[in-house]
């Protein structure tokens, strides 16, 4: 099958011929998307979701890539610890690209990383915006503490943030989707009536992926900028955990878990091997049983955006609840993943429209994960 690029003939006939031999996944999003994923959005999402099988990477080099970063942090005498993605996470998605959407990946190994400016930029709008005695909204009005660590206009800061990378050299991506309900709303400054035709649009995310973090001191020999690597490493941490990294995190992205110092390397880089390599077998299920849907872990009142879906009797026989609503969460299946909603109020809410609401709790009913919720309280004025 011959595919179409807007390229030279010369360069597309060599395409067709070594494009699948390609290793480098940057390289092809970048530069060599096809004529009918640029042209055609809603034919991007079978393109991406080739790219997420793992073939455009190559393992022997993305792993001797990080043993190089690894034994150059060693010697740097940087701080180093892991943490690994809770749900998924999209670092650079607003990137200028013919996509669309973008993500942050390395121009020579194609895998992803987390650049130390972001990681840095995320650090301090923590500190300075949560913590008590380091809070301001101007960087001329950050306390002399924070402007040590982090720098200011005068003099650099004394912590250096190191870029994060995929430990091993391994990362696994998944397909995701955001549906615009109401492209002429926010296109056309149109009413946002039911009537329009949604736009999905498809982008590549970073999942079940541990990532080596690094922090050194600008001059090791002085204690102070020790003192202070330490500090920032407690608040890095801290961050990565509340706060996020990259694109969509009120929507659950780029939260990280399990956080350990560096010194345990080897035997995340083993774990990460299990379970990250996209040819791995899935396990084994029992008769009747189903993999559980990779959702983020959300939060008491947490919003969360769902479409309304007919209350079929189906869905009532299979939910055990006295719903007055049923919402479908994303793109996930109803038989996957279904919002509840118990109140009055939502009884009234027709199928297709979009609604937001808060989260309770989760529960799992007859193979089903059931995020029960609340209406979101009405944001208009009274009087």
């Amino acid at each position: 099958m011959i595919v179409r690029y807007n390229l030279p003939a010369v360069t597309a006939t060599m395409l067709n011929d070594y494009v699948n031999q390609c290793k480098n996944l940057s390289l092809i999003m970048d530069k060599y998307p096809t004529q009918t994923v640029i042209t055609e959005t809603k034919n991007k999402g079978p393109w991406l979701q080739g790219l997420t099988q793992g073939n455009h990477i190559d393992l022997a080099l993305t792993r001797a890539a990080y043993s190089r970063w690894y034994a150059m942090m060693s010697a740097m005498k940087a701080t180093l610890f892991n943490a690994s993605v809770d749900w998924r996470m999209v670092v650079g998605l607003g990137g200028e690209t013919v996509l669309e959407t973008d993500l942050t990946l390395h121009h020579l190994y194609g895998i992803p990383y987390i650049p130390g400016s972001a990681l840095k930029g995320l650090t301090r709008a923590y500190v300075t915006g949560e913590l008590e005695g380091y809070k301001s909204e101007k960087l001329d009005n950050d306390n002399e503490e924070v402007k040590r660590i982090f720098g200011s206009q005068e003099r650099a800061g004394t912590v250096i943030f190191f870029d994060a990378m995929p430990v091993d050299g391994r990362a696994t991506f998944a397909l995701d989707i955001m549906n615009s309900h109401y492209p002429k709303y926010y296109g056309e400054k149109a009413l946002p009536t039911n009537d329009q035709d949604p736009n999905p649009v498809t982008f590549l995310t970073v999942t079940n992926t541990t990532f080596m973090f690094a922090l050194a001191s600008r001059n090791p020999q002085d204690q102070q900028h020790l003192e202070d690597v330490e500090q920032a490493q407690e608040w890095l941490k801290t961050a990565l955990e509340k706060y996020g990294v990259g694109g969509k995190t009120s929507a659950g992205y780029g939260y990280f878990k399990e956080i350990h110092d560096g010194q345990e390397s080897a035997s995340v880089a083993q774990s990460s091997q299990a379970t990250s390599t996209p040819t791995s077998s899935p396990a084994q299920l029992a008769p009747g049983e189903r993999i559980r849907p990779n959702i983020p872990k959300f939060r008491e009142r947490q919003e969360i955006t769902g479409s309304v879906v007919a209350p079929t009797d189906e869905l009532r026989q299979r939910i055990s609840s006295d719903a007055k609503a049923f919402l479908r969460y994303q793109s996930f299946s109803t038989k996957d993943v279904l919002i509840v909603v118990n109140a009055e109020e939502a009884q009234n809410w027709k199928p297709g429209e979009t609604r937001i609401c808060l989260f309770i709790r989760e529960e799992v009913q007859n193979g089903c994960t059931v995020l029960v919720c609340q209406p979101r309280p009405s944001k208009k004025k009274k009087g």
